[in-house]
Formats: structure tokens, C-alpha cells, sequence
């Protein structure tokens, strides 16, 4: 889709983490007020959204967060800290996951929220990558509050709802759908207030990450190397990829309008991190040492090199390519499950029980 905006020289629709998985949650999750007031916000680009999932002690086990958040009266105050969200910077809500029970199991005790970041309280400090960019930011939660009514999915249900988020995202991913490559939404995004055909020359956020199918295909026809049997090879085992992915999220619509299809988003997941790793390499491979060197000396002011360099991101966000697998196995091919040693009981024990000390 983004292809055919650039050969017409339109402007993309506002996309974002909002139109990825906040809206698709809330339309699954939320009551017809929530859905009334809180997406079509999102589909207009007058808001922009961040995932407010992961924490220092809390990555591939993400129902061991320690986020809290406590009711009083019809708001609830929260605390914690929260790391490697995407956009959090210029994004004006968070899909915040927090502990509203602690004396219940660890997947029991979760709820969701549709958190608004610009209040007192909220600290986002941006996390320079080896890439000098900073996509990923962490978020410093300090007594800021939400209202009860943004509670999406009902207290203690937020580890079903953050299944339907991560299938949407994961989805999303596989399809290439991810929050590159179109206007970043919310005021802080800066296209708000624009003429739209001053706006659509502009380049596209996230575009210097991501290196496409098509663009490889591109390079290897200027560059000569379209008859290298060894590129021609990877060209192929490059468009395979891409092909099945798009097929697979194809798959995966139709599954989930049957009421299945959750390890289809998991393997669209996978294909998309090869894609990702696949094109860049070719590309610099392809383009020889320039294409290896950083800006403003380097192929197209260094793009594919930082595109390179940012690819192994890849396989960790949006879950990373073990646990995907770890999904796979278990829910779909119906391997034995990893043990759980703190299954069904309260969240607060199994954390007294990780502090003690290693009885020998």
C-alpha cells in the first residue's frame, strides 16, 4: 500500500502504534463508549499512541511486570517504569499494562489502560541506539493517574486483552505493516495543521530503517549485480519471503475471523525479521564498501548502513524470536510447555519468594 502512495506522490494515512494495535484492541475490548471516544482520534491522526508493555525486570516474561496501579475513587494511580517503547516521545497516549491486584496469580493480577502521557508524573527519557537514532525510549511512571473509564477489558482481564494487542501487532508486522513508513499521528508528530501536498513531499518517518523488497530489487538492477547467480539466489529466497508473509496475513484474517489464527501472527513475526535482516544485507553487500559507511559519506547518506545496523532490532521487539517460536511449539505443534513454577499463586508471594536467598 505505501508503494502506491509514493508512485502517485499522495500523502500516506497517519499510522503509528494507535492504528497498529491500540485501535484494533479497543474495537476487539472496549465498551461502545471507549470505542466512540477513543478511535476515531486515532484513525484521523489527531493522536499519537506508544506501547507501555515491557520493563527492565519484565521483557520476555511480561506477566512478571511489577507496574502497580491502585484504585482510588473512579481514577487509579500508578507507578513504575517501563523500557523500549517505540515513539513514546511524541506519542500522547500509552497502552499501559500495571499490576491492579497483586494477590493474584501473575497473568490474573494485569489490566490494560489507555494512559495519557502529558501529566505530571510521566518521565520519557529517549535511549540512543548504535544507529544514532532513538526509537526506543523509557518511560518513568511516578503517582500519575488514569481515569477508571480508560480502563480497557475490565479490571484483572489485561493479560486477555494484551493477547489481542500483541496478535494485532505481531500480525501487523509480519504483513510489514509496522509503524514506519507513514505521517507520525498527534500533534508532536508535526503534520498536524499541514497542507497535504506540501506534507507528502516530505521524507517518510522510519524510512531510513527499513530497506524494502522492491528498493533491493532496484539496487541490484543499477548496480549490475542482477545477474550474479549468488544475488539472483537471494534475490529469490528475499521475495519468498515477502511473498509468504503477505499470504500468511491473508491466512491469518481469515483464521481470526473464525476465532483463531494466534500462531499465524507469530510466524508472520519470524518471516518479517528475516525479511528485514535479508534485504539489508543484501543491499550493503550489493552496494560494496559504501554501502557499509555511515553519513553523510556513505550509499544515499549512509541509509543502508544504518539500515543494517538497526536490522537485529528485529528480532527482539514486538517479542523475540524465541519466544515467537516458544508460541509456536506450544500452541500450535502442542510441544510440552516450559515449567511455571509460580502458576496460580499470588503474584505478591512468588516475589517474596524471588528475593529470598538461595537456601543450599
Amino acid at each position: 500500500m505505501r508503494s502506491v502512495f509514493a508512485d502517485h506522490g499522495a500523502l500516506r494515512p497517519p499510522g503509528g502504534l494507535g492504528l497498529l494495535m491500540a485501535a484494533p484492541t479497543i474495537l476487539t475490548q472496549g465498551t461502545p463508549e471507549q470505542i466512540a471516544r477513543l478511535v476515531p482520534p486515532i484513525l484521523s491522526g489527531q493522536v499519537g499512541w506508544c506501547q507501555l508493555f515491557s520493563e527492565p525486570g519484565a521483557g520476555s516474561d511480561l506477566a512478571g511486570l511489577t507496574t502497580r496501579a491502585r484504585r482510588d475513587g473512579d481514577r487509579w494511580v500508578i507507578n513504575g517504569q517501563k523500557v523500549w517503547s517505540s515513539q513514546a516521545l511524541e506519542a500522547d497516549y500509552g497502552m499501559l499494562l500495571a499490576r491492579t491486584d497483586p494477590d493474584a496469580p501473575k497473568h490474573a493480577g494485569i489490566s490494560w489502560f489507555a494512559f495519557p502521557l502529558d501529566q505530571p508524573g510521566v518521565t520519557i527519557r529517549p535511549l540512543r541506539e548504535m544507529t544514532g537514532e532513538a526509537v526506543f525510549n523509557e518511560v518513568f511512571i511516578d503517582d500519575a493517574v488514569c481515569d477508571d473509564a480508560d480502563l480497557i477489558g475490565g479490571q484483572g482481564n489485561g493479560w486477555a486483552v494484551t493477547q489481542t494487542t500483541l496478535h494485532f501487532e505481531r500480525t501487523g508486522i509480519g504483513a510489514g505493516g509496522a509503524h514506519s513508513g507513514f505521517p507520525v499521528p498527534g500533534p508532536k508528530g508535526g503534520m498536524l495543521g499541514r497542507r497535504a501536498g506540501d506534507a507528502a513531499l516530505d521524507p517518510v518517518p522510519g524510512s531510513n530503517l527499513v530497506v524494502s523488497v522492491a528498493e533491493v530489487i532496484e539496487l541490484a538492477q543499477s548496480t549490475g549485480r542482477v545477474t550474479d547467480p549468488l544475488v539472483r539466489q537471494q534475490l529469490a529466497r528475499l521475495v519468498t519471503h515477502a511473498n509468504t508473509g503477505q499470504w500468511n496475513a491473508l491466512r491469518g484474517k481469515a483464521e481470526a475471523a473464525r476465532g483463531g489464527g494466534q500462531a499465524v501472527a507469530n510466524i508472520g513475526k519470524l518471516a518479517q525479521t528475516r525479511i528485514m535482516k535479508l534485504a539489508a544485507e543484501l543491499a550493503v553487500d550489493m552496494l560494496g564498501p559504501g554501502g557499509m559507511v555511515a553519513a553523510p559519506d556513505g550509499a544515499d547518506d549512509g541509509r543502508y548502513a544504518g539500515a543494517f545496523v538497526f536490522s537485529p532490532a528485529s528480532s527482539i521487539y514486538g517479542g523475540t524470536d524465541e519466544i515467537q517460536r516458544n508460541i509456536v511449539a506450544e500452541r500450535t505443534l502442542g510441544l510440552p510447555r516450559e515449567q511455571q513454577p509460580d502458576k496460580g499463586i499470588p503474584y505478591s508471594e512468588a516475589l517474596r519468594n524471588l528475593a529470598a536467598p538461595p537456601r543450599f
